[in-house]
């Protein structure tokens, strides 16, 4: 909730009642900003009200300027060179055996803390598995869990009931998607770990059940810290059946720790890329319609 201090601070610009999402701070020129109290209960502590204000004059509980807000620095590239970056960024899918570094680790999820949100992202937790006997403890449950997906797509009960409890996206992608793969053995771990692909570390972002925005949210937190873990030397690539796995297995949640109201929304796997990546690969949009 957004307060006002030191009112002998504010400058009356109003940049701070221009940038609130929610008009929940009111300036009239020339006088100092006040909170409207009808609208507090709508203040997300999205902190733009702080960032913006020349004189740091407003406060937001739960943030501060010491610890929450810094000085934004100039920084050494352009469109292009960012386009550069995007375009040589890959889903790593075979990584060699090295250890990260802890204090990488670290930086990538430090990277999430700068990432927008849908709603309160507070409520997103990270579980970091930086062990690949860990993981490689949880791999017999998800394998199976997806060799299961093949019965249950095939028979024709189960399958009416996957329609009718989930969204057509789900269903499509489990279908079109998991189900040919998994029915071709492919995750069979006797063909080698095609789930986690050999990463030694793995970031899961959950949440309780009934978070606001969670799924929105722990995507953006997923590519902010992809991208940061791609500055760094390192790959990353998104794996939407590993959260699928633990949401469903018991036992998968207890290894991971993952409290009980929480689902798994999205996971990350980490490491050091076995290969070298000598070209970028674009896909254009399908349709983009300029109106």
């Amino acid at each position: 909730m957004s307060q006002i201090k030191e009112k002998s601070r504010c400058s009356g610009c109003g940049l701070c009642g221009k940038v609130c999402p929610f008009n929940v701070i009111d300036v009239q020129k020339g006088t100092p900003a006040t909170v409207r109290a009808d609208r507090l209960h709508l203040c997300q502590r999205c902190g733009q009200c702080m960032a913006v204000c020349p004189t740091r004059f407003i406060q937001v509980d739960g943030l501060s300027y010491d610890d929450n807000l810094a000085n934004i620095r100039p920084f050494g590239f352009g469109g292009e060179e960012f386009k550069t970056f995007l375009a040589s960024r890959r889903s790593v899918r075979n990584f060699d055996q090295r250890d990260v570094p802890k204090e990488d680790i670290q930086k990538v999820i430090d990277a999430v803390q700068y990432a927008p949100f849908g709603s309160h992202p507070e409520k997103i937790s990270m579980t970091v598995v930086n062990s690949r006997r860990i993981i490689e403890s949880a791999l017999p449950m998800i394998a199976d869990f997806l060799d299961k997906i093949v019965t249950m797509i095939e028979n024709p009960v189960s399958s009416f009931f996957i329609r009718k409890t989930t969204t057509p996206e789900v269903f499509n992608t489990v279908k079109n998607h998991l189900y040919p793969i998994s029915k071709l053995g492919i995750y069979k771990l006797e063909n080698g770990d095609h789930i986690t692909r050999g990463a030694p570390v793995l970031i899961l972002f959950h949440s309780d059940k009934t978070a606001e925005a969670r799924t929105a949210n722990s995507l953006i937190d997923a590519t902010y810290a992809m991208l940061q873990a791609h500055a760094l030397g390192l790959g990353a690539t998104m794996v939407e059946v590993v959260p699928a796995a633990i949401n469903q297995v018991k036992g998968l949640q207890a290894l991971f720790q993952i409290p009980e109201k929480h689902e798994v929304s999205m996971s990350l796997v980490l490491g050091y890329p076995k290969y070298k990546y000598r070209r970028s690969i674009s896909r254009p949009v399908q349709t983009v319609n300029w109106i």
